[in-house]
């Protein structure tokens, strides 16, 4: 298991649904982050409750090589921005 913050960018709401589409396709659990605020990552109604134009991070509770994959994914739509 691996628990690291990785800093996502959303910019819109297309955005937000292709990013839950991706990480709803992986087991184990997803919390991402504005400030103190926490929602589930798997959640399109908890992040649009977000503002999406602050800073933002990704937790992750999964095993490394689904983490590794669900980095892989997050890049090609070019969501990371650090990780």
């Amino acid at each position: 298991m691996i628990n690291d913050k990785i800093e996502v960018k959303l910019n819109n709401v297309e955005e937000v649904n292709k990013f839950v589409r991706i990480v709803s396709q992986f087991d184990g659990d997803f919390d991402l982050y504005c400030g103190s605020y926490c929602v589930d990552a798997k959640s399109i109604l908890g992040i649009l409750t977000m503002d999406l134009r602050s800073k933002l991070w990704m937790t992750s509770n999964c095993d490394v090589s689904d983490r590794l994959e669900l980095l892989k994914e997050l890049k090609k739509m070019k969501t990371v921005v650090a990780a």
